[in-house]
């Protein structure tokens, strides 16, 4: 795939043909069909100019390949597909997201088997990173949130840690998009469930869940009040169900000063860190709430460091999404970071100088022009959005 620079020695990466990718991945021989799929992977996130219409090409092999394809080729074609709409962003419109909704998405997130866990991650995985970089609407938001809800329900799921946790951290990643989250949801009783599994992701994914929820306000569901209360005067109310939240911050408290000698040392050192910044942020939100404190300082500041690049966020859903991208987008985060603004400028308020970058920093002419393409197409399209807005205002 590579090509050594004449100048410099070094391995380019522009070396990559999507020409000879999208043909790779129509060969009869799976090996080449694999080997073009980690072609079209390590492009991606590199951050490629995915203009070409040979890459709609090789989206649509990815595509079949999850009805037809080998266990791996269906893994990494997810990998690819999500990879590609963190990319093109909104460009995409809602294409990618109808066509991974076409599927029959509980088969593809759910696991056959403990063998199949790393295919099911990678369907999640997909599916969430699709929707951070394409939704538009509160609405296909929910719409995955519903979906990583019946797959957190299914036994098949909860057998296995390693799902599990995917699926809660995909909930978790989508819930600050959406607008309000369906009665059949309790996210304060799985979360309680959570805290106590024996795995460390997934009481971590549980952690951050309740950190978010916490954040967004979300309170407990209460009782519904039945209909015969309105018919009936001597009928009594159900008692409300007892508040779940002091239980979950006692939990929180255990995980974040406990000790427990079964938990292996790495793993511990990430979960106590993790566990005494929810265990702040609660505090600190219980004061806030007593006007004790003001909003600002309720929220608190974390620092995501990759690559020499420090990116601070001040809420808890940021930072939970820009840890998500950090892990799903791999060794090319950094060049998504400086490249991608669509995603990390308009989608989460970040600039370019928050890694030691500036706007004048001297980049190849082609990045040059991509970025001037990328900003003039989104003024275009904000105008005519306007404009659009507008005229619908005066013809009501």
């Amino acid at each position: 795939m590579g090509r050594v620079d004449s100048n410099s020695g070094e391995l380019s990466a522009r070396a990559f043909s999507i020409q000879s990718c999208v043909g790779m991945l129509h060969q009869n021989k799976h090996v080449a069909r694999e080997e073009g799929l980690k072609d079209l992977i390590e492009a991606l996130e590199g951050f490629a100019c995915a203009d070409d219409h040979r890459y709609e090409q090789a989206l649509d092999r990815c595509f079949y390949f999850l009805h037809s394809g080998s266990a791996k080729e269906r893994k990494d074609a997810y990998r690819a597909i999500g990879l590609y709409a963190l990319t093109v962003g909104p460009k995409a419109e809602q294409m990618l997201l109808d066509r991974l909704f076409d599927l029959d998405r509980l088969a593809g997130m759910v696991p056959s088997s403990p063998s199949d866990a790393e295919r099911a991650v990678a369907a999640i995985d997909c599916l969430a990173a699709t929707t951070l970089a394409c939704a538009k609407r509160s609405w296909e938001a929910e719409r995955t949130l519903k979906a990583t809800w019946e797959v957190i329900q299914q036994a098949e799921t909860a057998a296995i840690p390693q799902v599990l946790a995917a699926a809660v951290s995909a909930w978790t990643v989508v819930l600050p998009a959406a607008l309000f989250i369906e009665e059949d949801m309790t996210p304060f009783v799985l979360i309680a469930k959570l805290l106590r599994a024996n795995d460390a992701d997934v009481r971590m994914a549980g952690g951050h869940a309740l950190a978010v929820c916490i954040e967004l306000d979300i309170l407990p569901r209460r009782p519904k009040i039945p209909w015969q209360y309105y018919h009936y005067h001597n009928y009594k109310l159900p008692e409300p169900e007892p508040d779940e939240r002091p239980a979950l911050e006692s939990r929180v408290a255990e995980l974040a000063f406990g000790v427990n000698p079964a938990r292996k040392k790495k793993a511990h050192d990430w979960e106590t860190v993790l566990f005494r910044q929810i265990d702040d942020f609660l505090k600190k939100n219980e004061q806030q709430l007593e006007g004790l404190l003001t909003k600002k300082k309720q929220r608190p500041e974390e620092s995501i460091l990759h690559g020499g690049c420090v990116i601070k966020v001040s809420k808890w859903g940021k930072q939970v999404q820009l840890n998500f991208l950090k892990y799903y987008i791999g060794e090319g985060f950094y060049d998504h970071f400086r490249l991608n603004l669509p995603l990390f400028r308009d989608s989460f308020g970040l600039t370019r100088a928050a890694g030691g970058l500036t706007e004048k920093e001297d980049l190849p002419a082609h990045e040059e022009k991509q970025l001037r393409r990328d900003r003039d197409r989104r003024k275009s399209k904000a105008v005519k959005r306007d404009l659009r807005d507008k005229m619908q205002h005066y013809d009501d």
